[in-house]
């Protein structure tokens, strides 16, 4: 008799943004979901609670790249907290599923990218 084996899940994984969110830190955060995404396979979780937003252009720029990861089948989620971020994955993400407490207390590994426009390196 055949009894299929249960395959693990794999446990969310969380992308704890940090700094200035400007064009370079969301390439950056573009650059590494895809291969945090393909490596794993798991729901990522980007957390944004602890970046500087100085205009909206950058939070559309980053919510537009989540969606695309979601249309292309990766789990990827905005934890959006605050109204400011709630209203830009509400206008650019549809039909993201919740990101609850117990999604957050799943979360078994955090990957930080920090930036900083005051240390940014002036190209020649």
């Amino acid at each position: 008799m055949y009894a299929p084996r249960p395959q693990p899940v794999p446990a969310p994984l969380a992308v704890r943004l940090i700094g200035v969110l400007d064009a370079d830190l969301v390439a950056a955060f573009s650059a590494l979901e895809r291969g945090l995404a393909a490596e794993r396979g798991a729901t990522v979780l980007v957390d944004v609670r602890d970046v500087q937003v100085f205009g909206e252009a950058e939070m559309d720029e980053l919510a537009s790249i989540v969606a695309t990861a979601r249309r292309e089948g990766r789990d990827v989620r905005l934890d959006a907290r605050t109204l400011h971020w709630r209203r830009t994955a509400k206008k650019n993400i549809s039909a993201q599923p919740a990101v609850d407490a117990q999604l957050r207390s799943g979360v078994r590994r955090t990957v930080i990218l920090a930036h900083s426009a005051q240390y940014k390196r002036k190209r020649r």
